[in-house]
């Protein structure tokens, strides 16, 4: 059995090179996620089996050619691929047509975590993905989605959840910072705070990305939860206390937070304003004020645009 574990743009007119990876959008190149795509596979799967399929962020229209690389540590813009990850080419490969995912091997080692590229290639260019293969004994279960987190806190209609790994003290401060960002609605009645109670929405703190993306059990059902993750390393208390010093990494704990109020809260309680800022973020990129990354998907544009304006 395999299943797909989804985490979840415009072109550029620029080849950007990231170490090792390239991307080259020239008019119809293929667009790829900028996160990754997951697959499952389970003592079921056979070989021969489709385990899933590559797809393109934005339809294309031109002949694709699709291929694995192998990984390179660092190769990738977001860091994903590391030294000591298991090499996802030796157990699948990649029908150059369709983008479909093949099992060749079966995994040496269950429970691992395999990692390649997937390289897309159209007459005008080409980009790059993260693959991630997790080979488990058995498909996860419902029931035990949140298994994985032994940290909770409740803070202005939001839930968080942490993994044992994730720094106590990073929690709360990421609580307070919902807290701070909810005050004004709570003033003012509420209207967001209830649309979020409502929705339950949650956010999901991680020690890393390495463990936020190999959490099959919670990503399996994810979309259940209406979450945002956050992880730990990205949380740095001090940043705005002192007054975002370049020295230090940015706090991702006010960026995240939004994003969650947002799709949670503001569209909901006051859609007028969604309509608004997608205006607005329009306008911004034809102005030039506003350039989406390759791989953001059309309808995150607004979002991402509102965080940064934060």
């Amino acid at each position: 059995m395999a299943t797909k574990l989804d985490i979840s743009l415009v072109r550029t007119w620029l080849v950007i090179t990231f170490g090792l990876i390239s991307v080259q959008s020239f008019a119809e190149a293929p667009i790829l996620t900028d996160e990754f795509d997951a697959f499952l596979v389970t003592k079921e799967t056979v070989i021969g089996d489709i385990v899933g399929t590559i797809r393109p962020v934005f339809e294309n229209n031109k002949n694709i050619t699709w291929t694995l690389v192998k990984p390179v540590p660092s190769s990738d813009p977001r860091n994903y691929l590391r030294e000591g990850q298991a090499d996802a080419t030796k157990i699948v490969d990649i029908n150059p047509e369709t983008g479909d995912l093949v099992l060749i091997n079966t995994p040496d080692t269950c429970p691992e975590n395999y990692y390649a590229e997937v390289r897309a290639t159209n007459e005008d260019g080409f980009m790059e993905q993260v693959l991630i293969i997790t080979a488990r004994a058995e498909v996860p279960k419902r029931e035990n989605a949140l298994d994985i987190f032994t940290q909770y806190r409740e803070a202005s209609g939001l839930i968080f959840y942490a993994t044992a790994s994730v720094n106590a003290q990073k929690m709360d401060h990421a609580a307070n910072v919902a807290n701070a960002l909810l005050v004004k609605d709570q003033s003012l009645g509420g209207e967001i705070t209830k649309h979020l109670q409502k929705a339950n929405a949650a956010m999901t703190i991680f020690r890393d990305f390495e463990e936020r993306n190999t959490a099959v059990g919670f990503y399996m059902f994810a979309e259940e939860f209406n979450a945002q993750d956050l992880e730990d390393e990205e949380i740095i208390p001090d940043y705005f206390r002192l007054g975002g010093p370049l020295h230090l990494r940015r706090d991702a704990s006010i960026e995240e937070i939004t994003h969650l109020i947002h799709g949670g809260g503001i569209i909901p309680a006051y859609p007028e304003v969604q309509v608004r800022l997608e205006r607005a973020t329009q306008a911004a990129i034809e102005r030039r004020l506003f350039r989406p990354w390759d791989g953001l998907p059309a309808d995150s544009f607004s979002h991402e645009y509102l965080t940064i304006g934060l």
